[in-house]
């Protein structure tokens, strides 16, 4: 089957998208790095592990970052049709983009996630990406 001007314009925006994202993540990186390059020269004696003090917070937000664009990459769990709960069954309605914050072992960030309730078991879902 042949794509339509639509499908390949989302998919063309969607390779757009994912450049900036990389892009974003290599400038992020270089920061971090130069950062810490000038850190570790103005502390000659600092020893391993206040490098590693040094590193981790910052390591952290890096990591918090990729882990919000992963987490977004497939979009942030919209759907077209309904979504039926997964305790109870029934449809669900969704309640619109709610702010989530993550704590992982890898990093911390804050999703925009799709929300949907269940008005029969009073459930609610976060949709995957």
């Amino acid at each position: 089957m042949k794509k339509g001007k639509i499908g390949e314009k989302e998919e063309e925006e969607k390779k757009v998208q994912e450049q900036k994202a990389k892009v974003e993540m290599q400038e992020a990186f270089g920061q971090m790095w130069e950062e810490l390059y000038s850190w570790r020269a103005a502390h000659p004696e600092a020893s391993f592990d206040q490098i590693a003090n040094e590193l981790t917070p910052k390591r952290r937000a890096l990591m918090g970052q990729l882990l919000e664009q992963l987490a977004c990459q497939h979009g942030a769990g919209e759907v077209l049709e309904g979504v039926k709960c997964p305790a109870c069954g029934e449809m669900m309605k969704y309640k619109g983009g709610a702010r989530r914050e993550v704590e992982h072992l890898e990093g911390e960030t804050e999703l925009v996630r799709a929300y949907y309730h269940c008005t029969g078991c009073k459930s609610g879902l976060f949709p995957p990406g």
